[in-house]
């Protein structure tokens, strides 16, 4: 029979890497591109600031990814 702290280990473990995941979304897609928006539309023109922004969009995305996959290796 299994001790009761190493049955909850990877529910406590597999809520740290949501709760990461969700913060690191929310952080990428939500407040970086408001703040980013924000202040490129002040700065640069449509053309520049569309470009900029599906260029930060873009990498977001692919960051967003590779964290997503790091946190799904499982460590033997």
């Amino acid at each position: 029979m299994e001790a009761r702290g190493t049955a909850e280990m990877p529910w406590l473990r597999a809520i740290v890497r949501a709760a990461i995941v969700l913060v690191v979304s929310v952080i990428l897609f939500v407040i970086v591109p408001d703040r980013l928006l924000a202040y490129l539309s002040l700065h640069l023109v449509p053309f520049w600031r569309d470009l900029v922004m599906l260029v930060y969009v873009a990498a977001a995305f692919i960051a967003g990814c590779v964290v997503f996959v790091r946190l799904q290796r499982v460590h033997a």
